[in-house]
C-alpha cells in the first residue's frame, strides 16, 4: 500500500484532483437537472486507503454518523472496482418531493428513486474522469446494499472484496432540503497502473 501512495506524487494528485473536480461539476449539473434545484458540491477531496484502515477514515467524517443508506455500481474495463453512494436517511425521505414524484410513495417507488440517483451520481462522476483521461468503462446496474445502518455497522474489511479504497469525500447538499450525499471509489490493484499511466499522459501535454 505505502508503494501505491508513493506514485501518487504531489503532480498526480493535483493533476487527478483537477480531473475530478471537472467530473464532480458535470455530475452537479445532471443532478441539478434531475431535481430541478440547485446543488452545491464542495471540492472534492480524496485519498488512498488500505480497506483495513477504512472504517478509520471514514469515521473522520462527521456526516458518516447519521443512519445512511448505501448504493454500490460495480464497473470493469481500463479500472475494475466498484463505485459506492452512501445517502443519509433524512435525505432519502426527501427524494419524492426532490423528483416531482405524486402520490403515495411505496418502498418500491423509493427504491427506483434510490437507483436512479444513484447511477446518475456514480455514473456522471465515473464518466467525467474517464472522459478526461480516455479511459474505457463498462457498468453493472446499481444495487441497494444496505439500508438504516452505520459506517461502523457496515464498513469491515471482510465485508470488501477490493483491497483498496479511493475514498472520495464529497458533499453533495440542495438548497432547502437535508438530502446529502458521498462517494466512495474501491479499486482493484491491477488499476492503478493504467491510472498513473493516464495522468502522466495528461501532465505531459499540460
Amino acid at each position: 500500500m505505502m508503494q501505491i501512495k508513493e506514485q501518487f506524487n504531489e503532480d498526480r494528485r493535483d493533476a487527478l484532483q483537477e480531473v475530478v473536480n471537472i467530473a464532480m461539476g458535470q455530475a452537479g449539473d445532471s443532478l441539478a437537472k434531475l431535481f430541478s434545484t440547485f446543488v452545491e458540491l464542495s471540492i472534492p477531496k480524496f485519498h488512498l486507503c488500505d480497506v483495513t484502515e477504512l472504517n478509520q477514515e471514514l469515521s473522520k467524517n462527521a456526516a458518516y454518523a447519521e443512519k445512511i443508506t448505501i448504493l454500490r455500481q460495480p464497473f470493469s474495463g481500463q479500472l475494475r472496482g466498484e463505485g459506492i453512494a452512501i445517502f443519509n436517511n433524512n435525505g432519502v425521505s426527501e427524494l419524492a418531493n426532490l423528483m416531482g414524484y405524486e402520490g403515495e410513495v411505496t418502498s418500491n417507488n423509493e427504491r427506483e428513486m434510490l437507483l436512479d440517483v444513484c447511477s446518475i451520481l456514480i455514473g456522471a462522476c465515473l464518466n467525467g474522469v474517464t472522459s478526461q483521461l480516455e479511459i474505457a468503462l463498462s457498468y453493472t446496474a446499481p444495487t441497494i446494499i444496505s439500508q438504516n445502518t452505520t459506517v461502523n455497522e457496515f464498513f469491515n474489511p471482510e465485508s470488501i472484496q477490493w483491497r483498496y479504497a479511493m475514498i472520495m469525500e464529497i458533499r453533495l447538499t440542495l438548497e432547502q432540503y437535508d438530502f446529502k450525499s458521498n462517494v466512495l471509489l474501491f479499486l482493484s490493484e491491477d488499476s492503478f497502473p493504467p491510472l498513473i499511466d493516464k495522468l502522466d499522459q495528461m501532465l505531459e501535454e499540460i
